[in-house]
């Protein structure tokens, strides 16, 4: 089964974190020298990448009123 991972930037270099459970199936721990014979790199479209949109996540949201009184409390100066 394929994963997916992330390329991030590190320092001048990309770079690409390995899973926990994809690490541990091959025994691969800080340290372990990897040889990398062929990798199957595909770019996921745009859309999978991000799934949210901030006209999505806005629809139901309703600004709170312009102004809310609150009886005092203590010895606030009003």
């Amino acid at each position: 089964m394929p994963t997916v991972v992330k390329v991030r930037k590190w320092g001048n270099s990309l770079a690409v974190r390995l899973p926990k459970a994809f690490a541990a199936e091959r025994a691969i721990d800080d340290g372990t020298v990897v040889r990398i014979d062929e990798i199957q790199i595909t770019s996921l479209p745009r859309s999978r990448r991000s799934r949210y949109k901030l006209r999505n996540l806005l629809k139901n949201y309703t600004p709170p009123p312009a102004r809310i009184d609150f009886p005092p409390v203590g010895k606030e100066l009003l």
